[in-house]
């Protein structure tokens, strides 16, 4: 079930002792509601960018889901910052849902805010990646829906902990999912090694996007190594 909602975004600048900034400006948002394990639950997707000069780090999230009547119905500030310091120009994902327990008086706007402040230590090192869409992959007796990725150590160490986040989008360049992946700390890729890895898009939204007539299109991915 997908739900059209009024967007209260809140746009942070986070401002140095020097006066430059980094300033966190949101590209795109999606909230929508899904139906799973008997319950609704509220999720909101955000692309976040750092448009300022100096280096950013995404710190907060909050997301309120209201009823009909204006009545905060649910509240969550627990958040997925994937790729979350940011050089001026890049950009990352933020994930945060929550369940709704009570919809006898609907389901209304939301609020969801997202602030960042500035940072002197701590980045994120991104590694070239190229992405594609697999609906209905079949294997054995079963079929998926995967999102994949492939990327490139093109540094000259080898890396650890290596995270991919997955941003999938309909044929509206809508934001409508976002998932993740990752090595181990105890795997490395090795300078000029390349790895795929995939996540399956989860099958309660395979049915609300069908219901909604939304069709999975294109996916972005970020693979990177927090410093």
């Amino acid at each position: 079930m997908k739900k059209l909602f009024v967007v209260l975004m809140v746009l942070v600048m986070a401002t140095s002792a020097v006066f430059a900034a980094g300033k966190l400006y949101v590209e795109q948002e999606q909230c929508l509601l899904v139906e799973k394990w008997g319950s609704v639950y509220a999720y909101a997707y955000a692309k976040v960018s750092n448009v300022g000069d100096k280096p950013i780090k995404v710190n907060t999230a909050v997301l309120e889901v209201f009823d009909d009547n204006g009545d905060c119905i649910t509240s969550n500030d627990w958040m997925d910052a994937y790729a979350s310091y940011l050089n001026p120009g890049e950009y990352t994902y933020v994930e945060i849902y929550d369940e709704i327990e009570d919809t006898s008086n609907g389901v209304g706007d939301y609020s969801y805010s997202i602030t960042g402040k500035s940072v002197s230590s701590g980045s994120c090192t991104r590694l070239p990646v190229t992405t594609w869409l697999s609906l209905g992959e079949g294997s054995g007796w079963w079929t998926y829906d995967y999102m994949y990725a492939e990327f490139t150590n093109n540094t000259s160490e080898p890396l650890y902990s290596i995270e991919v986040v997955f941003a999938l989008y309909d044929q509206y360049g809508d934001l409508i999912y976002i998932d993740d992946n990752n090595l181990w700390s105890d795997q490395a890729l090795m300078p000029g090694s390349s790895m795929r890895v995939r996540t399956t898009i989860d099958s309660y939204f395979m049915d609300m996007y069908a219901a909604e007539d939304i069709v999975p299109t294109t996916v972005d991915a970020i693979a990177y190594v927090i410093d």
